[in-house]
């Protein structure tokens, strides 16, 4: 019994639409023009305090490095992902100690983030009108800017998710060497940024590729196997982080502190210790991930201006629902392995975060997939009001030409 249709092979991929363009430039101005705003008023610890230690341990590398310093940063031994301080440390060691250029980097890799989005969304919805509307999504979402505007590694988290989905659809329509080693360069790198996703990333895509695609089992296995490989060495150079994160005890003394140590912290005394105690709090987690902040828990000037992105967030819930169902009868094969990414995401931070304020800002991760299901849904809105919605590998109008 077929679990879904067949996915379309296109002959050939249309180049990127016009209007792109101007949408990642834009992109790119406004976080600019909110990296000078924030550097100018030197603000950034207002929003994430993080950026105090990647600029200390950075410095202490470039120093290091040009022989200034004796000393080795601790913290890079420690067994944190390192890949942050290596990109900062080298800014750090051409051009000199200026934590604005960083920061310019970063915006520079939110914009070029906007292209990947269209990608992914093209690969899924085959609409080009679905397609820049995610990508508009992406580049104007007030916190997708934030985060690619401040000194911080979600923006390269981010273009690395992106990475690994649009390779991985590639992978699963055709094979392709190229998109294999793009694939495999990007899990690696994603872990030594944030070890722990690397198993809730790759995991799904290699059991989707043996579960979904049937009729090529040999093929499937083969690559399957290479997913596999590629998991455990990425695992294997992160430290194992993501067998740590799969220790519940520990994720459960994690999320008490902190949601002990935050005022925007929650359930501080919630035990996860246990499957059974983290299945029993799951439901309440996955609310607080994908709903929260809520407008009662405002309290300062700061939550508040999350209050208008949250309410275009919670009214484009019910477009996600519709796109979702849409997508998974016409373009299963393609969808699934993207939502049990999500999933596998979701759980880990609705179980292992206590904290509202980290969890509004590490949901950025999966807001390119929620964004691809809520065009869709718009967009079947709009073609059952005879507006011209682009049917799978049928593009019509200026912008699908």
């Amino acid at each position: 019994m077929s679990v879904g249709p067949p996915v379309a092979t296109l002959p050939a991929r249309p180049g990127l639409p016009p209007e792109l363009r101007g949408i990642v430039t834009r992109a790119l101005v406004l976080r600019v023009l909110l990296v000078l705003l924030i550097h100018g008023f030197d603000i950034e610890d207002r929003f994430a305090a993080d950026h105090y230690t990647y600029n200390s341990v950075a410095m202490l590398l470039a120093s290091y490095w040009s022989g200034d310093s004796p000393l080795f940063p601790w913290k890079i031994l420690s067994g944190d992902p390192r890949a942050y301080y290596y990109i900062l440390a080298s800014f750090y060691y051409v051009f000199g100690p200026y934590p604005l250029l960083p920061k310019l980097l970063n915006a520079a890799v939110g914009a070029f983030s906007v292209r990947l989005a269209y990608r992914l969304a093209f690969e899924v919805t085959q609409s080009t009108p679905a397609a820049l509307r995610v990508s508009r999504y992406v580049a104007y979402f007030p916190s997708l800017i934030l985060w690619s505007s401040l000194n911080l590694r979600d923006a390269w988290v981010g273009l690395l998710l992106l990475i690994v989905w649009t390779r991985a659809l590639r992978l699963y329509e055709r094979f392709s060497f190229g998109a294999l080693v793009t694939f495999g360069i990007a899990v690696l790198a994603l872990s030594q940024f944030r070890g722990y996703l690397v198993v809730a990333v790759v995991a799904p895509l290699a059991v989707s590729f043996l579960a979904l695609r049937r009729g090529q089992l040999v093929r499937n296995t083969f690559l399957g196997m290479l997913l596999s490989l590629v998991l455990i060495y990425a695992d294997s150079i992160a430290g194992l982080q993501s067998a740590r994160a799969l220790d519940l005890k520990a994720l459960s003394e994690a999320r008490r502190w902190s949601a002990q140590v935050s005022a925007s912290g929650f359930g501080r005394d919630v035990d996860v210790s246990t499957p059974a105690k983290a299945a029993a709090f799951l439901p309440i987690g996955l609310v607080y991930f994908f709903l929260a902040p809520f407008p009662w828990m405002i309290s300062n000037v700061r939550q508040a201006i999350t209050l208008p992105e949250m309410l275009f967030y919670w009214s484009a819930i019910p477009a996600m629902f519709t796109g979702g169902r849409l997508l998974l009868r016409q373009r299963f094969q393609k969808i699934f392995p993207l939502l049990l990414i999500t999933a596998g995401i979701s759980v880990g931070y609705a179980v292992g975060q206590g904290n509202v304020g980290t969890m509004y800002r590490h949901r950025a991760q999966i807001l390119p997939v929620l964004f691809v299901l809520a065009a869709a849904g718009k967009e079947a809105r709009a073609k059952a009001r005879g507006r011209g919605y682009v049917e799978a590998g049928r593009p019509q109008g200026p912008s699908g030409a």
